[in-house]
């Protein structure tokens, strides 16, 4: 997953880029995807912020985050408002409404693959940690009481 401003920045590139494509009456469809890629990646950062994970919630400011993705999803509607305008005109009501089922693939598609990667990675790194804090706890309360018993003279 991307964090929202590197998502931002990539739909703004895609966006002029469509733009310039569009005019020239070239095929956009590879703007269009990473535009596409860009809106998912915004929107799924706003669904984790709503309920971040443990690691999240350790490492870095809440709001901070928060105030990042409010931008980035004001400026993405204003983006797609865009390209859906430049879609409509190119290519018409059908052409808009194809643009809008391929957004909808495109978010089911990266819900599949890259954003469960992610949840299986961050869910791995807290599993390990978690892990290795039990195991140490266990360790450190064996060693105190083997000096214990040692002290007792039971070992």
């Amino acid at each position: 997953m991307i964090d929202p401003l590197t998502a931002l920045s990539v739909a703004s590139a895609a966006v002029g880029q469509i733009k310039q494509l569009v005019g020239a009456g070239r095929d956009a469809s590879s703007a269009l995807a990473k535009f596409a890629g860009a809106i998912s990646d915004v929107e799924y950062a706003a669904q984790k912020a709503k309920n971040p994970g443990l690691w999240a919630s350790l490492t870095g400011s809440a709001e901070a985050e928060a105030v990042e993705i409010f931008a980035a999803q004001n400026k993405i509607r204003q983006m797609r408002r865009d390209v859906e305008t430049i879609i409509a005109f190119q290519y018409g009501d059908k052409g808009l409404e194809e643009y809008k089922n391929t957004l909808r693939r495109v978010r089911e598609q990266r819900k599949k693959t890259e954003y469960r990667k992610a949840e299986l990675k961050e869910a791995l790194i807290l599993w390990t940690v978690g892990i290795l804090a039990v195991l140490s706890s266990v360790a450190i309360l064996a060693v105190v009481v083997w000096f214990i018993g040692r002290n007792q003279g039971k070992w």
